[in-house]
């Protein structure tokens, strides 16, 4: 009789320890799900900086050229005034 309570007190031991890690991987998948959700945020947050600034270089770009067309129409004028 002794022998069949120590197999149960075995089992039953090693149910509580199952139950245990059950509830410490529950709370690791829960902080890890919050995790994954300030993950999104933070790239979603990233995805708009990065369209943001794209089109600040294509802006960059456009005035760039604004600016060296009216460069080179001053320099013609001044080679012009030099002929």
């Amino acid at each position: 009789m002794s022998d069949g309570l120590e197999k149960f007190t075995d089992l039953e031991n090693k149910v509580y320890r199952v139950i245990e890690l059950f509830k410490a991987i529950k709370l690791q998948k829960e902080s890890l799900e919050k995790d994954i959700l300030k993950m999104k945020s933070h790239v979603d947050q990233l995805a708009g900086e990065n369209d943001r600034l794209k089109l600040e270089i294509l802006e960059f770009k456009k005035e760039k050229s604004l600016v060296k067309e009216r460069v080179e129409t001053i320099l013609n004028n001044l080679e012009e005034l030099t002929v």
